[in-house]
């Protein structure tokens, strides 16, 4: 159900539904409302577009070039070359709270960020960390690259004596290339860096002329990030496929292999040792924070396997800060916005 949330001394105004789990809002009521944070997979995908098409010149290959590798039709295809893991926050809105105004816990000292995680208490504004998020790359079509042949070759009667040609070419600057690399030219370089410049320049014209032959292939490196929320479904899970075809494609796409995520969870309780009910403790505050659980989550694609270990919050628990803590000070405590857990605290 919609309501106005009025937040205390100059806060933002918010509105939005709340689960039925979360603290209830009367209209008009003066609170700070906080969410606790959850904690989002997110799976970074790379992987190539393979372009390759044939040369004009392909049926001459063995003749000119002594060789039978090459391209015979024009193809694409996508190979997976790596994967990462990392995690973000992001507010969990079935786990929200309120801080009243005009109570022991002055509300107007709260700080949140703009997605309304709990960052401080007597601190100054939140620091805006920014999220990386990766989107899939826009893949390149292969470019139309013209003929390097000079004008005797391209005015030839037939594709055979162009073909030729080409490979004359090929002979001539391999043997220019070696006759600079011994000496055997009438004008040496001037010094290494000159050199290296004739070389590089007479090695990509044999490359270009060597692909009239032999085909060309292209390669453009894609990445696309994938985002998992762990929770309490069965594991492993299917969250992609990666296709020879397409890359990365939806789990229904059967041209493609199984990337498949597994969570090892180790969840938080009230009985935990880090989570002691101590008969001392005074009353709780209406400020919680989160004592979250860990887990071990890896993904795999064939031989491919990448792990890590990290704190996932909405396997945690919230705890209340002791009210005595704001009776006589006005602590400063910092919040980690990752996982709902305490900082720090200064009094």
């Amino acid at each position: 159900m919609k309501q106005k949330l009025f937040i205390f001394l100059g806060l933002t105004l918010l509105a939005g539904s709340l689960q039925a789990q979360s603290p209830v809002l009367v209209e008009d009521e003066l609170a700070v409302v906080y969410y606790m944070p959850k904690t989002q997979v997110a799976i970074t995908v790379e992987y190539d577009q393979v372009q390759v098409a044939p040369g004009p010149f392909y049926q001459y290959a063995q003749r000119y070039l002594n060789t039978d590798n090459v391209v015979l039709e024009a193809q694409t295809y996508y190979e997976l070359t790596n994967m990462h893991i990392y995690t973000q926050a992001v507010a969990d809105h079935e786990r929200a709270y309120k801080v009243h105004a005009q109570r022991d816990v002055e509300a107007q000292l709260l700080s949140l960020t703009a997605d309304g995680l709990l960052y401080g208490y007597n601190v100054g504004p939140a620091t805006v960390v920014s999220q990386a998020t990766e989107e899939n790359t826009v893949a390149k079509p292969m470019e139309e690259v013209l003929m390097p042949l000079l004008e005797e070759q391209m005015i030839a009667s037939s594709i055979a004596k162009m073909a030729e040609g080409a490979a004359r070419q090929i002979y001539h600057i391999r043997e220019m290339r070696l006759n600079i690399l011994t000496g055997d030219v009438e004008h040496v370089p001037a010094d290494g860096q000159a050199m290296q410049l004739v070389l590089n320049e007479l090695n990509q014209r044999e490359q270009a002329l060597t692909e009239l032959f032999v085909g060309r292939k292209q390669v453009t490196h894609l990445s696309k990030t994938l985002y998992y929320t762990p929770s309490d479904a069965p594991h492993p899970a299917m969250i992609a496929r990666f296709s020879k075809f397409g890359g990365v494609v939806d789990t229904e796409d059967l041209s493609g292999e199984p990337i498949h995520m597994n969570v090892v969870a180790t969840k938080q309780s009230l009985h935990s040792n880090h989570a002691v009910e101590d008969k001392k403790a005074l009353q709780p505050s209406e400020i919680y924070y989160n004592l979250p659980g860990q887990a071990a989550i890896s993904i795999r694609y064939k031989n491919i396997t990448k792990t890590i270990s990290c704190p996932v919050a909405q396997y945690g628990v919230a705890i209340p800060l002791a009210k005595d803590l704001f009776v006589k000070h006005k602590p400063t405590i910092y919040f980690n916005t990752q996982t709902g857990n305490i900082t720090s605290i200064q009094k």
